[in-house]
């Protein structure tokens, strides 16, 4: 594969280099005194991207859950809702943790050229572009190194300039689960919350949707796709990943969700106690108006729902509607 860095005349960046540049720039006025329009306009969360250790085995479980994926090459894609919006399985390298890889978001007017020069300019560093046949693809590492895609709104790991060209689903032998209707956010778990709040305001110009607490959610386009994150995170020792994932669904409910899971073979178990989530479990939060849950309207509180997959990886469903705020849904944001 050919990789193209964010400058003529860079030679290779390794990951320590790349996020040093960032968190320099970070700092520097240059970045500090752009404008607070959105530099690179972002509309919708695209994608995620997901190493396992057992490649068959993890595709026969996200089948019964969500339906038939396509296979491309070395990469299983399970496309979610009618657009081109997918989350993808691929086999952990020799020795690797399983693991999120990265996420992707969709870019108003993508041109891939255009934008490593936009982020050139706002001095941020690590980006490549990656062709897949004719697809150019645009990886760039936030301020924690989480890698994050940026992609054009049609994009969905197909063949075309555009990557838009994508084969056909297969029909479902027995009908899934769960109908998947968006990728409704990515948490992530960071060292540095200000920095990570900074280049996303600054590079991507997103505004804040909703906090739990120290926990942001900040706005990607018009609907409720979010990326969450702790703001007030100050760990320089903390490993910096994806959390968890949310996709949601139509007609959510938290006791059906669980009926459903339990049936398919996964293990109930109580919120709040970390020993307990392992392989194949599931468990149900109730957030509380602490956490910006709850409230008049469900005096309970929001229940947020997660399972594991085989490897552990944390998956969380939640309604069309959820934004990340109160009510039964999650659905009331300011």
């Amino acid at each position: 594969m050919d990789h193209l860095m964010i400058r003529p005349g860079w030679g290779p960046m390794t990951r320590r280099s790349a996020l040093a540049a960032l968190s320099a720039s970070l700092a520097s006025p240059r970045l500090l005194a752009q404008p607070a329009r959105p530099v690179i306009e972002t509309r919708r969360l695209n994608n995620v991207r997901i190493a396992v250790s057992n490649l068959e085995r993890s595709t026969a479980f996200y089948e019964k859950l969500f339906g038939p994926p396509v296979r491309q090459g070395e990469t299983v894609i399970f496309r979610v809702g009618d657009g081109p919006h997918f989350f993808a399985l691929t086999a952990a390298r020799s020795g690797a943790k399983p693991d999120f890889l990265s996420y992707g978001l969709t870019v108003a007017d993508f041109d891939a050229g255009r934008v490593m020069r936009t982020l050139a300019d706002l001095g941020v560093g690590g980006a490549q572009i990656t062709m897949r046949g004719d697809t150019p693809e645009l990886f760039v590492p936030d301020p924690n190194g989480i890698k994050i895609q940026l992609q054009h709104t049609s994009y969905g790991q197909g063949s075309g300039v555009r990557g838009d060209i994508l084969p056909a689903v297969p029909k479902a032998v027995m009908p899934p689960a769960f109908q998947l209707k968006s990728i409704n956010h990515v948490t992530l778990t960071i060292a540095n919350g200000a920095r990570e709040k900074e280049f996303y305001q600054t590079v991507f110009g997103l505004p804040i949707r909703a906090m739990q607490g120290t926990g942001v959610t900040l706005a990607v386009g018009e609907g409720t796709d979010g990326i969450v994150f702790n703001a007030a995170a100050n760990n320089p020792n903390a490993v910096s990943e994806i959390n968890h994932a949310c996709f949601t669904i139509e007609n959510f409910d938290a006791e059906r969700v669980m009926a459903t899971l339990i049936a398919l073979g996964l293990e109930p178990i109580e919120n709040g106690i970390p020993a307990l989530i392992k392989p194949l479990t599931c468990r149900v939060r109730w957030r509380q108006r602490a956490n910006n849950g709850g409230g008049p309207t469900s005096p309970l509180g929001t229940p947020e729902l997660y399972f594991t997959d085989p490897d552990n990886i944390r998956i969380q469903i939640q309604d069309v509607s959820y934004c990340g705020g109160s009510g039964r849904l999650g659905e009331i944001c300011p």
